[in-house]
């Protein structure tokens, strides 16, 4: 299994990136796991519902099962951390795409959009390998990403993007 992350700013499209590629490379056959990190503390489960009643009282682990989709719900912890989950998790997976989590251990994908008007986050983070656009970058961004050795793609060429998401996983 490999992990890559997907990282941008928010409204960039990270998750119709993610999804695009799932979408590719399921079709090469390639066994794909999501994880979607999010940097902000927020209810998961349904206020009211029996999971989140059976969890208040103290369960843990809390799960849910329906004839179509299982649910685990575990409380964050130092042991329960992304690496953990993918750990348990993820064991049957060709490859882990990771939707955030910028501080995280995992080569790096970062989109950017102009739209979003900040400069990419790539100067300031390790481990970034592409940084993804349509828009017309930056001479500068051009010159950091090259010195950086970063390669620039096309976000629309998604079957060139999944073939650079395989050679992360040979690498």
């Amino acid at each position: 299994m490999t992990p890559i992350q997907i990282i941008g700013h928010a409204g960039c499209g990270k998750t119709t990136l993610i999804v695009d590629l799932v979408k590719e490379l399921t079709k090469r056959q390639i066994s794909v796991g999501t994880l979607k990190h999010s940097a902000h503390a927020h209810e998961l489960d349904k206020p009211g519902k029996d999971s989140y009643r059976h969890r208040k009282a103290g369960a843990c682990p809390a799960a849910m099962m329906t004839e179509e989709m299982a649910a685990v719900y575990l409380p964050r912890n130092h042991t329960n951390t992304p690496d953990q989950l993918i750990k348990t998790y993820f064991k049957q997976t060709d490859i882990i795409l990771i939707e955030g989590w910028i501080s995280g251990p995992y080569d790096k994908i970062e989109l950017w959009r102009e739209v979003v008007k900040r400069m990419p986050l790539f100067p300031d983070l390790k481990r970034v390998k592409a940084l993804v656009t349509d828009d017309a970058l930056p001479s500068r961004v051009v010159q950091d990403a090259g010195s950086n050795e970063i390669d620039c793609l096309k976000r629309s060429d998604v079957e060139g993007l999944a073939d650079f998401v395989m050679g992360l996983t040979n690498g």
